[in-house]
């Protein structure tokens, strides 16, 4: 974020009231800061580090249906995956792109490889044929299409569609808080919220420009703690409890 803008809202963020302040930018604060603000509401959205610093810039940059899923019986899961994938296909086109997939099947694998085919037809189906059909393989047809691929061990391969993110899952978030900005959105990095208070209808943040040291009271009716893997902490901070707590888990 240019400085003279990010010192701009740093006054208004102690200036102004707002109806919504949004701790974290990653995804889910920078689409909720550009969904609300587009709708008027007056937003405040802050991070600690840059924008879409943590998990948001660790992802596999894929827009997936869940494939994998499949295998557990998940169809429901898989069904929703799909329907938001499309969506995001079909909303963001230049940034949201199909991409092919090749694989071998190797023998002795737990199903068949004609079954695994079958699986990707129904993820095709499921996917509401919005991206180019799969497409099984034999070894050589493997061969020939990837010859430094070794096949000494492929009962079969397999080709199939799923999604990505063009430029990157950074820039995608990014894009995002640059909208909530064309729209009025108050949107600061390097601000930490270090707790708040409910007194009557407002929130009152005590938050700290990490730059600076810089101490800011911000006000807000509504408080949304979108902090991923952070969001118990912060809960913690501002004396919240929720029924539900984050399990980490880490993709391999």
């Amino acid at each position: 974020m240019a400085t003279g803008l990010r010192e701009s809202n740093i006054e208004k963020l102690g200036e102004q009231l707002f109806d919504v302040l949004i701790v974290g930018g990653g995804i889910n604060g920078a689409v909720a800061a550009a969904a609300l603000a587009g709708r008027g509401i007056r937003v405040a959205l802050v991070d600690r580090g840059d924008f879409a610093s943590g998990v948001s810039s660790a992802s596999s940059n894929l827009a997936w249906g869940g494939i994998k899923y499949l295998e557990t019986h998940e169809y429901l899961l898989v069904d929703k995956l799909c329907r938001s994938r499309n969506r995001l296909m079909r909303a963001y086109p230049s940034t949201v792109k199909e991409i092919r997939f090749f694989t071998t099947i190797q023998r002795g694998f737990r199903f068949p490889p004609f079954f695994v085919f079958l699986g990707s037809v129904l993820y095709w189906i499921m996917g509401r044929f919005k991206t180019r059909p799969p497409r099984y393989v034999s070894p050589g047809a493997i061969e020939a299409a990837e010859p430094v691929v070794n096949t000494s061990q492929a009962a079969g391969g397999l080709e199939y569609s799923d999604c990505y993110l063009y430029d990157n899952d950074a820039r995608f978030v990014f894009n995002f808080v640059r909208k909530s900005l064309n729209y009025g959105c108050i949107a600061t990095n390097y601000v930490e919220s270090l707790g708040a208070r409910r007194e009557g209808e407002l929130w009152y943040c005590h938050a700290r420009d990490v730059i600076s040291g810089r101490d800011i009271e911000v006000r807000a009716r509504v408080l949304v703690n979108a902090c991923g893997p952070y969001a118990d902490a912060h809960n913690a901070r501002v004396g919240e409890t929720t029924e539900y707590h984050h399990l980490f888990s880490k993709g391999v």
